[in-house]
């Protein structure tokens, strides 16, 4: 069967939705992907029954071809937001002359009807994965019109499920299928940096520093001054850091450059070859008493996937989102990160026991299993 897969996201950012066309594939499922601008990068993945229809044949978005600079990155990303908005409306005709061949529709992320509108939709049998939840009911309209229309709905957290369901008034609750990835580095191909960045936390570890690694967005709705604040009173620590160049980013080597250790941006799963190098897993949203959103609240990272089937023991601030998880499985500890005293001492409690830590961290990721969930929805469309 086919599974028309419109995504207008870059796929290089959304390691889940790899994983999810990789198991589809496995199954023996076509897999159409529709993105927006041509890219190497699913190509270069060699997944077999996989191919990519884009919906303009240049890329004409802005934000990656100028280096990072101050100011004008953000202004660049409203500019390549406009540019997409108006591709997107190609959508409808490419989904309609896909879904004639046979299969049915699988829209994985929300940002697809939120650049495209419902109109490709109407009609149509189909899945919609919600990756977040969106508080504001103006910039939510169409993933609510969409997650009403469709057959099913699947979302990465529990708790998002049931408050999706209430809030869209929808008649069942989503399936939850959490934003885990497989672990796969055998004979990955490292680009120079990322040999470099290896290198680098080597060396940091060899000298006796013990190195904790946040990935992800570099941004003040998960801030960092805390945790570095902490640290700082122990010499022994070190965070490293791996995502997207920013404003913010520069504010913190700046502020913390004897502890920071910036080892630059990778697609996946590159970026697990250089994760795997560091001693503990960084997981920080927007606290309980500053929090912009039940999204913060009820995060469903896929980070603590990749951490802890790396083996990484991970500490989190505490949040539903991150203290269920993580002390349940007693792989890790959650602290706040404000209090320094808090933080010094569960990284000490961490590394004293750390291959029980380490080991808890397997078993957390070996128990969830998503493959039966993934069988449950493809058995709504067979």
């Amino acid at each position: 069967m086919r599974i028309i897969m419109p995504t207008l996201e870059p796929l290089e950012w959304m390691p889940p939705t790899i994983n999810l066309i990789k198991k589809l594939s496995f199954l023996g499922y076509d897999v159409v992907c529709i993105t927006l601008f041509p890219s190497e990068y699913l190509q270069n993945l060699n997944i077999p029954r996989v191919t990519n229809i884009w919906l303009s044949d240049k890329n004409c978005t802005l934000q990656n071809k100028i280096p990072y600079i101050k100011g004008v990155s953000g202004i660049l990303y409203r500019l390549d937001k406009v540019i997409k908005k108006l591709v997107a409306k190609k959508l409808k005709k490419i989904v309609d002359q896909e879904l004639k061949k046979g299969g049915f529709l699988w829209v994985v992320n929300e940002m697809t009807v939120m650049l495209a509108g419902v109109r490709f939709l109407k009609k149509k049998n189909y899945a919609f994965t919600v990756y977040e939840l969106h508080e504001r009911k103006w910039y939510a309209r169409n993933i609510e019109k969409a997650a009403k229309m469709a057959r099913i709905v699947i979302v990465p957290e529990y708790n998002r499920a049931h408050i999706m369901a209430w809030r869209y008034r929808l008649k069942n609750v989503p399936y939850v299928m959490p934003n885990k990835s497989d672990i796969l580095l055998d004979d990955l191909k490292l680009s120079e940096d990322a040999v470099a960045a290896i290198k680098l936390l080597t060396d940091k570890k060899n000298s006796g520093k013990k190195v904790i690694l946040y990935m992800g967005g570099i941004n003040k709705e998960r801030p960092l001054e805390g945790f570095l604040n902490s640290i700082s009173k122990n010499d022994k620590y070190v965070l490293a850091i791996i995502g997207r160049q920013t404003t913010y980013l520069d504010i913190l080597i700046r502020k913390y450059r004897e502890r920071i250790i910036y080892l630059g941006a990778y697609n996946p799963p590159v970026h697990l070859a250089v994760a795997e190098h560091a001693d503990i897993g960084l997981l920080n949203y927007v606290g309980i008493s500053n929090v912009q959103g039940l999204n913060a609240l009820y995060c469903a990272p896929n980070k603590i996937f990749e951490y802890t089937g790396l083996g990484l023991p991970v500490i989190g601030n505490d949040i539903p989102g991150l203290r269920n998880d993580i002390l349940y499985s007693h792989a890790g500890e959650v602290v706040d990160f404000d209090n320094s005293e808090e933080v010094l001492m569960a990284l000490e409690k961490i590394f004293n026991s750390y291959n029980e830590y380490s080991k808890n961290a397997l078993s957390f990721y070996d128990g969830v299993d998503i493959d039966k969930t993934l069988i449950e929805i493809l058995s709504n469309f067979n």
